[in-house]
């Protein structure tokens, strides 16, 4: 019989040592910049401001990484939730080589900041993406696009070269990125935060900000019972709230999805310790983790509420790639709450008034949360206006309720079409 999941934690929680954590703020300070929200863009941006000499807030409604980026897949690698084809479509090939540069800045600053702090939250090399269905060779295509215009290191494999790292055959050709990476997100969260404070960044948790209203020359952050006056502040807070910053917030919508952790397990289905996405408009991702444990992630949503029985919706679509993962316990399964805009691009830069925005992460975020602190960070303390290029990509108008409705159903139709195309594939198979 299966037994109960830890409906208290995620594995991440379980996994991490969080201490005491930090104060709520009770008084009033001043500082160079207010940085509100502790996740990867907050805390990011945090540390990068306070190495470049400026004093530093972090304002954190909850608890550092307890919402999106201590929930994620813990995938590293270049680009964005956008593929690069549709990007170019947008902004032209040229802009989008760009912004791909971009990407990759903040891919090797997770990479070198885990490698010189804590090399341990690196759990895996690689990256290995599937057709779950035949595509006329649109992935070998685009593997070349990437490697030609974007100077992108990938090996294309072919089905017999798939199959011997994953075990299935619901899997056919593949690419591999060898410089992606997997890791452990909230204790590199944790880490980011404790390096911030190291370099002079004061960390608030429990502390959320109310209102940010301009008073003379600086920005006046209200709290609770504490507040901030601050030369510059910045927004990164996702789409928990999108009301603080109407500009950026009212651009993205919430989109949630689910992730399971097994048991540890004795299975000969999985054979590599590279993170593993198929090419499914509303795919599955998943990677081996500590103890011989898989940890399992997919079902986008616009809706919000954890489903009934989560744990074994998980293990049922386990099992449609991998029939024995089927009979596997289910030990930790949660959702987690990221933003998106409609564009699946990020939105980084400055609104009219002067306040700072970064966020938009959801479905390629540990790269460009890096990225964007980077920017931001280089533009204040040095003028550098690299951040300009998403000009082009300038928050919009998501929709509100009528873009969540309209999310949904293209969700539900991609499905209809994954559906459809999965069926085609093994209908005409050749006899074995």
């Amino acid at each position: 019989m299966q037994q109960p999941v830890h409906n208290s934690s995620t594995w991440y929680e379980a996994t991490a040592e969080r201490g005491e954590g930090w104060p709520s703020l009770v008084s009033a300070l001043q500082c160079d910049c207010c940085v509100v929200g502790g996740g990867f863009a907050g805390l990011t941006t945090a540390l990068e401001l306070a190495r470049s000499g400026l004093s530093v807030v972090l304002l954190e409604a909850g608890r550092i990484c307890w919402a999106a980026s201590g929930r994620n897949g813990g995938f590293v690698s270049n680009g964005f939730a956008l593929n690069v084809s549709s990007l170019a479509g947008l902004v032209g090939n040229e802009q989008a080589k760009a912004l791909y540069g971009l990407s990759q800045l903040g891919t090797e600053f997770v990479r070198e900041a885990i490698a010189a702090h804590e090399p341990a939250l690196k759990m895996g090399d690689g990256l290995r993406v599937c057709v779950r269905y035949s595509d006329g060779g649109k992935l070998r295509a685009y593997g070349d696009h990437l490697q030609r215009e974007f100077g992108e290191s990938i090996d294309i494999n072919e089905t017999l070269e798939t199959r011997r790292h994953l075990k299935t055959d619901r899997y056919f050709d593949s690419l591999y990125f060898p410089k992606a990476f997997h890791i452990h997100p909230l204790r590199y969260g944790l880490l980011l935060a404790r390096l911030a404070e190291e370099a002079g960044a004061k960390i608030f948790e429990y502390t959320r900000a109310e209102c940010i209203e301009r008073s003379g020359s600086a920005w006046s952050v209200s709290c609770g019972k504490g507040k901030v006056s601050a030369k510059h502040v910045i927004v990164c807070v996702s789409a928990l709230d999108r009301r603080l910053h109407r500009w950026s917030g009212s651009a993205v919508l919430p989109v949630a999805t689910h992730v399971a952790v097994t048991e540890p397990l004795k299975q000969d289905v999985i054979k590599t310790f590279s993170a593993v996405a198929d090419t499914r408009r509303a795919g599955d991702y998943y990677r081996l983790i500590a103890d011989g444990r898989i940890l399992w992630g997919g079902r986008i949503t616009t809706r919000l509420a954890e489903p009934r029985n989560l744990a074994g919706l998980m293990r049922g679509d386990m099992a449609k790639t991998f029939p024995m993962l089927g009979k596997a316990q289910v030990d930790y399964a949660w959702s987690g709450k990221m933003a998106y805009a409609l564009n699946k691009m990020p939105l980084i830069g400055k609104d009219p008034d002067g306040i700072w925005y970064a966020t938009g992460f959801g479905g390629h975020g540990l790269n460009t949360t890096a990225m964007a602190g980077l920017l931001i960070t280089r533009a204040i303390a040095e003028g550098d206006d690299r951040y300009r290029q998403f000009d082009v990509l300038a928050p919009r108008w998501a929709g509100g309720p009528f873009g969540q409705i309209g999310v949904q159903a293209s969700y539900w139709w991609m499905r209809a079409q994954d559906w459809r195309d999965e069926r085609f594939t093994r209908d005409n198979l050749p006899a074995s």
